[in-house]
């Protein structure tokens, strides 16, 4: 069997150059990223670690590759300062990314690292920024329900913001990080090979990618 097409689509608004994008790409999905303030190695390094990834391709970008179970991306866009750690969900799989991920590889490698997940289906909307390991500010949102918010950074408390989403948005943009809009239309196969490649993300947009997983 020859090689497949990896379905996995990176969709993003095409006025302004990626390397310029910053903020949410869209409210409208649901999605969970972890952003880490360092290269893609080191941040491999420590998530191969954390969760005994035992098959790592480096930069792998538009290579071909074999499908393993657990399925992990970490890439860096060019000119973003933010490596991007995304897992595609898949239901037989058990490892899910999570805010001790998060937490963990800002320690282990003394920089910032940012949770971010949102969830249109359920109206949730939630970030955790850490630094060396502690976590500094956090908000969480549920449409008509609650919002919650503690920062150790600035002098605000949740009924001081009016719009969960503009906030979440210009938080990103102040930290120059950038959570993109990546949609994945059927699942990781493990056994499949496949050119790792998505849809609408051109090499030269991308600093470097690597594939983590599980034999």
């Amino acid at each position: 069997m020859g090689s497949q097409i990896m379905p996995i689509y990176f969709l993003r608004a095409e006025e302004t150059p990626l390397a310029q994008h910053r903020g949410l790409e869209t409210i409208d999905r649901n999605s969970l990223f972890i952003l880490v303030q360092a290269p893609v190695e080191p941040v491999a390094q420590a998530l191969s670690t954390l969760r005994q990834m035992n098959v790592w391709m480096r930069d792998a970008y538009e290579r071909e590759i074999d499908i393993h179970n657990e399925s992990t991306f970490v890439f860096q866009l060019r000119g973003h300062p933010w490596s991007i750690v995304y897992k595609p969900y898949v239901r037989s799989e058990r490892v899910y990314l999570t805010e001790e991920d998060a937490r963990s590889i800002s320690e282990i490698l003394n920089t910032s690292a940012i949770y971010y997940t949102r969830s249109d289906t359920c109206g949730t909307l939630e970030y955790h920024l850490y630094r060396n390991g502690v976590c500094v500010e956090k908000l969480f949102f549920e449409e008509e329900v609650s919002l919650e918010f503690q920062s150790q950074l600035r002098f605000l408390e949740a009924k001081d913001i009016r719009n969960a989403y503009t906030f979440t948005i210009n938080f990103i943009c102040e930290q120059d990080a950038y959570v993109p809009n990546i949609v994945k239309v059927e699942d990781l196969k493990a056994g499949q090979r496949t050119n790792l490649r998505f849809e609408d993300l051109m090499p030269n947009e991308v600093e470097r990618m690597d594939y983590l997983a599980q034999e």
